[in-house]
């Protein structure tokens, strides 16, 4: 039994040292020319609310931490970063034409408001990422003021 148990902990232990060379590649860009921190007038408090609670997953610059690093946490988080990337990247913000642009506001106000951005896997974790009823009231209200700036701005 004594044996049984050393063979699979040795066992663990060199799957858990192999899999640490298959790491995905890390998601960090030095172009931030379309990104929505330069292209609008971000006050500071949704910039806060932005960079804690969005965008690690929703960017092209995630913030790593130690605990990030080891395999499978590490496929975990590249999971994550992937499929929120794919839903809106505000990298890329830019390049949206005005209708995306009000429409991606308009989804991440009522994603805030139904409390299921930013997940809670990821809030569990990064405790300023977790927003309060107050920041998504002022979250909304900027998205949709700049929702009507850009409006009126393509009236023109």
């Amino acid at each position: 039994m004594r044996k049984t148990f050393r063979i699979v902990v040795i066992l663990f232990l060199l799957v858990f040292i192999v899999i640490q060379f298959f790491q995905p590649d890390k998601n960090i860009s030095d172009d931030s020319s379309s990104h929505i921190l330069e292209t609008e007038q971000v006050p500071d408090n949704i910039k806060t609310i932005l960079t804690n609670a969005c965008l690690d997953c929703h960017s092209n610059n995630t913030n790593y931490r130690w605990y990030h690093k080891p395999a499978p946490v590490s496929w975990i988080v590249n999971k994550h970063i992937v499929t929120g990337k794919e839903e809106v990247n505000l990298s890329d913000w830019g390049e949206f034409d005005i209708f995306d642009k009000i429409g991606t506001l308009e989804e991440m106000c009522t994603e805030t408001k139904r409390k299921t951005m930013p997940l809670k896997s990821y809030t569990t974790i990064h405790r300023k990422a977790k927003l309060s009823d107050e920041q998504i009231a002022e979250f909304c209200d900027w998205s949709e003021k700049l929702g009507k700036e850009l409006l009126k701005s393509m009236k023109e």
